[in-house]
């Protein structure tokens, strides 16, 4: 299983907006039910995606000013970037499914092969 990349102030230029492929970064805490149920969906696209898609995390406890620098007001909230720019934002509880529905859109005009859900 692929791990989630953890994300804070200190490394999000370089494992977010610098990085060579797309970037879905979930904004969560470790005690927000929301958060927590949205966990299993975002390891299963790490798993699925690991050669198209770098999967991440970002704890707001830990690092607070991420989520104002991206106007986070709801938890999760999951952003798809793409050469440093957010492409797909998705806000609120969610599963895989829903995240992929609205993902396939911007990942296939960036020519990565078709997701089959």
């Amino acid at each position: 299983m692929t791990s989630i990349t953890e994300i804070d102030e200190a490394n999000f230029e370089t494992e977010v907006l610098k990085s060579s492929q797309p970037v879905l970064v979930e904004f969560a805490t470790g005690w927000s039910l929301p958060s927590m149920m949205l966990n299993g969906a975002m390891d299963e696209i790490a798993t699925e995606f690991v050669d198209s898609l770098k999967v991440a995390r970002v704890k707001l406890d830990h690092s607070p000013n991420l989520g104002l620098w991206y106007g986070v007001r709801c938890l999760p909230t999951v952003l798809y970037f793409s050469d440093g720019e957010v492409r797909v934002g998705i806000f609120g509880t969610t599963n895989k499914e829903a995240i992929l529905s609205q993902l396939r859109p911007v990942m296939n005009s960036q020519r990565v092969p078709e997701i089959a859900l």
